[in-house]
């Protein structure tokens, strides 16, 4: 049997933006849906995930990486192993605390905070370097942890260990699947991760400037900026690495 390969991708402004075309890599999915893992990798928390599935009639994926990577689950079970993987050096409260002391820092809505995830709106997108000062605070307490930075406003504060590309990784070898019969799709700088795995990558033509900056310091043969966006840029990088054949 030839191996199955598998299809990361990010929802918003990825598999998600042009409906039309979300439809097309969806039918061309399910004409060879056996020969491949599907697997949605979203900033979402999970109940939102499943309301976006709703809204725009997408396909049940295999696996749902959500949160941005700090949550997993298959069907609507959440992936323990991971869950107990994150909990280790991992001190929420210390964190918040600090977190909060930053006017800058406007907390999100409390379905996008999880046990992993701390979600906060930057108020001016000038005011990055808020970035940093949250980050000399934490280190000085010694605390363990990961900002992530996308949309220039949405900021993001996990465990470590804790990322998409991280979670992807984690299913791949679960899954045994080799990089180089992954591809992973994104837009934006929460998906920055997914293309640091060493697998194969296509940036949509939509993506946002942080995630065109990294690629333009990191272009990689392995890495594919489509000339289309959303899901048009996805069937795209399906054919360019010719998985889709």
């Amino acid at each position: 049997l030839p191996m199955k390969f598998l299809l990361v991708t990010d929802l918003d402004d990825t598999l998600v933006g042009d409906d039309r075309a979300t439809t097309k890599l969806s039918q061309k999915i399910l004409a060879c849906r056996d020969r491949l893992y599907l697997i949605y990798a979203t900033g979402r928390s999970y109940a939102y995930a499943r309301q976006l599935k709703v809204e725009k009639q997408l396909l049940e994926p295999d696996y749902w990486v959500t949160g941005v990577g700090t949550e997993i689950f298959h069907g609507d079970k959440q992936d323990t192993l991971w869950f107990d993987k994150l909990f280790q050096q991992w001190n929420r409260e210390a964190i918040v605390k600090i977190a909060r002391s930053f006017s800058d820092l406007i907390p999100q809505s409390l379905q996008e905070q999880n046990t992993f995830k701390i979600s906060f709106c930057l108020n001016k997108p000038q005011n990055s370097s808020v970035l940093e000062k949250l980050q000399t605070e934490l280190d000085r307490e010694n605390l363990t942890y990961k900002i992530i930075f996308s949309s220039d406003r949405d900021v993001d504060i996990l465990p470590r260990n804790a990322d998409k590309g991280l979670a992807i990784t984690y299913l791949r070898e679960h899954l045994q699947i080799p990089a180089e019969l992954t591809l992973v799709c994104g837009d934006s700088g929460n998906d920055i991760s997914l293309f640091q795995q060493g697998t194969l990558g296509t940036i949509v033509s939509n993506a946002r400037s942080e995630l065109i900056e990294w690629y333009t310091y990191n272009k990689r043969q392995n890495i594919y900026l489509a000339n289309s966006p959303y899901a048009e840029g996805i069937l795209e990088g399906l054919a360019h690495f010719n998985l889709l054949v």
